[in-house]
């Protein structure tokens, strides 16, 4: 499965919920988190070896809880054994050979531990791209090809990968087949009426309540996406304890906004800035002035005062950095809800 998404639509949380219910099925889940560091052919393989070695420690440390019932099993274990599996891997791919051997021996561990299977959630997959230079960097390959080989042979492998929007093209650059290697699912803000329940639920367990108003207005203000009805929902509580009341109004909300924009700034936009390059900031900045959506390369190169060559590379560095992403040539987005909101409040 490949899952993507803005950035604070919740899907971090969906591959915690992922893991949950695969140790309710009896998978052993393997999770890990990449980052920006890992998008090179040596530092992925360490990175999964390194997953994959601890799933194979906490297995090995479970008492066998039942025998694995899979149509690839047979017996309690593997059906196939790794001299028997025919790996469709390019030649020279001793790395795809090494990594597939990791995985192959965890599912086989897991098995042997009463396990049904594997699932390999990877998070923030996005950061992981390859070169387009035959002789440059292939870590996203390099990731795929063991795990279509292995699946072929039908071993109980579950892989879910999760990311930016952008995670869709870097996967069509990597296996121009790829959409028919994972099923697709987008996450994005929730529908008015869930919106409006994800703030008013959780209430009904406790001994504070909300106006109506309240909630329609919190969920116009943030558009329904997930992360910021949870802050807004976080702030208006925090301030109901400094006021002393158990009732949530209009007149509190009001008092309220100010230190919930300056935390949403703080906490959630400003770090998707501050490492930015000077130049990065510039354009950023200017991008604000432009009309949303889409953000076009030739507004965007009017409203700055940089050379229309270096705004197509700051572009190409804003997208790397995970700011934005490409919709097609020459327009954009960014990967934050109501980002434009926060840089035309943002001081200069």
């Amino acid at each position: 499965m490949r899952v993507t998404g803005l950035r604070g639509v919740g899907k971090t949380v969906l591959l915690g919920a992922f893991a949950e219910s695969a140790r309710e099925a009896n998978w052993e889940p393997a999770e890990f988190e990449f980052q920006p560091s890992h998008n090179t052919d040596d530092a992925l393989q360490d990175a999964l070896a390194g997953v994959l070695e601890r799933s194979q420690e906490r297995l090995s440390r479970y008492e066998k809880l039942r025998a694995a019932a899979n149509r690839a099993l047979r017996g309690g274990s593997l059906s196939v054994g790794w001299e028997e599996v025919s790996l469709a891997l390019a030649p020279g791919s001793e790395r795809e050979r090494d990594l597939a051997r990791a995985i192959f021996a965890t599912v086989e561990l897991a098995i042997s531990k009463g396990r049904t299977g594997v699932a390999l959630l990877l998070d923030e997959a996005q950061v992981i791209r390859d070169e387009r230079d035959r002789h440059g960097e292939h870590p996203l390959s390099l990731l795929l090809a063991p795990l279509v080989a292995l699946q072929r042979q039908e071993l109980p492998l579950a892989v879910v990968v999760c990311g930016l929007p952008t995670l869709a093209a870097n996967l069509q650059k990597a296996r121009s087949y790829s959409e028919r290697l994972f099923r697709g699912e987008t996450v994005d803000s929730l529908p008015r009426d869930e919106a409006l329940a994800a703030f008013m639920r959780p209430l009904e367990q406790t001994e504070r309540t909300a106006d109506q108003a309240v909630a329609e207005r919190m969920v116009d203000e943030v558009e329904g996406y997930p992360y910021f009805i949870q802050l807004w929902g976080s702030e208006l509580w925090d301030a109901a304890d400094l006021a002393g009341v158990d009732h949530l109004t209009m007149p509190l909300l009001d008092e309220a906004r100010d230190e919930i924009y300056e935390r949403l700034d703080r906490d959630f936009y400003e770090p998707r800035v501050s490492t930015l390059t000077p130049a990065e900031q510039d354009v950023l900045l200017s991008s604000a002035s432009c009309p949303y959506p889409p953000l076009r390369a030739s507004d965007l190169i009017r409203a700055s005062d940089k050379t229309p060559g270096n705004v197509n590379v700051l572009l190409g560095r804003l997208v790397e950095a995970g700011v934005l992403y490409r919709i097609r040539k020459g327009e954009y987005r960014y990967t934050a809800p109501k980002f434009r909101d926060f840089l035309r409040r943002r001081p200069v």
